[in-house]
């Protein structure tokens, strides 16, 4: 079975030989393993079955600052990651009408397109990150944009809408192209719940996220939904407006047991495998139990795909994710 089917398979709540897995990275893990394996590809070399088109350039204008399509500066810190912290302010919510958005940047999405195309094995997706809420802080400031959630619930709308018709615009272009699935990456929870909580959700990032899912549903393509900390207060929403797979479920947040027997009918899961408190820590024997264990509860009769809950970090062993391959490979459906 090609990886591929598997995927699709898992998402259609199907079992399946294996449970499908994924392995994301942050670049300097990916060049150690890759130096430590002599493999040119790390995710390759551990089978990982998805592979995204990404709609993505920026330009480094200092050793540790780029700057990215929507001209947001971003400095990166030493720890490791690949994101960074933004230093600039782009809008105020005055001048949101004031905002001039980027030109889709054509060649860059035929690149992607091509891509994926190309792939005969994974399944692939269309990977949109900052859909909504994180292209809104990204642009007006973290603080300024909770701030303005609760003192200007007129004028806030509009940042929302205006990025929504920017992101339509791109799915548009894309949604004809050969690949699976759209991944939209915005990060809305705590450890604890929702950062604005319920109410505000629904009010400014619900109907723009409604429109985007509608759209690639029209597709008839798959929508995957990245989300970091604790949103079981908005899954039954999600489902709803036709999310197929929640990523990424952190099992220090969520009782894994729980949310299969409430939600795993209707809603595929991702991830569980902590890269926060586990996977930098742990020794290969326990990651390999841990890992058995999850696949166990999470996999049955499908719905899941198996995942560390973030990108590998240089901090984690190898030989960790090495036990995290040979645990999928050894829970048999």
């Amino acid at each position: 079975m090609i990886y591929r089917q598997r995927v699709i398979d898992a998402i259609r709540h199907k079992n399946t030989d294996l449970t499908p897995w994924a392995f994301e990275m942050t670049k300097e893990f990916a060049s150690n393993y890759a130096s430590r394996f002599d493999c040119a590809e790390a995710d390759i070399h551990l089978e990982s079955h998805i592979m995204f088109g990404v709609y993505k350039k920026n330009k480094w204008i200092a050793d540790d600052i780029y700057q990215d399509i929507f001209g947001v500066q971003w400095k990166v810190g030493s720890d490791g990651g690949d994101i960074g912290v933004p230093v600039n302010k782009i809008i105020d919510v005055e001048k949101i009408e004031n905002y001039v958005f980027p030109d889709l940047d054509t060649a860059l999405l035929d690149d992607a397109l091509k891509k994926m195309a190309a792939e005969r094995n994974r399944y692939r997706m269309f990977r949109m990150t900052y859909a909504l809420y994180e292209r809104a802080w990204s642009l007006m400031g973290m603080e300024e944009t909770m701030l303005n959630m609760a003192l200007y619930p007129d004028e806030m709308p509009r940042i929302m809408e205006r990025i929504t018709e920017y992101q339509l615009k791109i799915l548009d272009y894309v949604l004809g192209g050969d690949f699976e699935g759209v991944y939209f990456g915005d990060d809305w929870g705590s450890q604890n719940g929702l950062i604005m909580g319920p109410a505000y959700w629904n009010k400014y990032i619900k109907p723009g996220l409604k429109k985007l899912f509608e759209k690639v549903k029209s597709k008839n393509k798959h929508v995957l939904l990245h989300c970091c900390g604790n949103i079981e207060d908005i899954f039954g929403e999600l489902i709803e407006i036709g999310c197929d797979v929640y990523n990424t479920v952190q099992p220090e947040i969520y009782d894994l047991s729980h949310i299969k027997a409430k939600y795993g009918n209707n809603l595929s899961f991702w991830g569980a495998i902590s890269t926060q408190r586990f996977l930098p820590f742990a020794g290969a024997d326990e990651v390999y139990r841990t890992s058995v264990d999850t696949i166990r509860t999470l996999g049955r009769n499908g719905g899941y795909i198996f995942s560390p809950t973030h990108a590998l970090t240089p901090d984690i062993p190898v030989e960790n994710v090495r036990a995290m391959l040979k645990a999928v490979k050894d829970v048999l459906w």
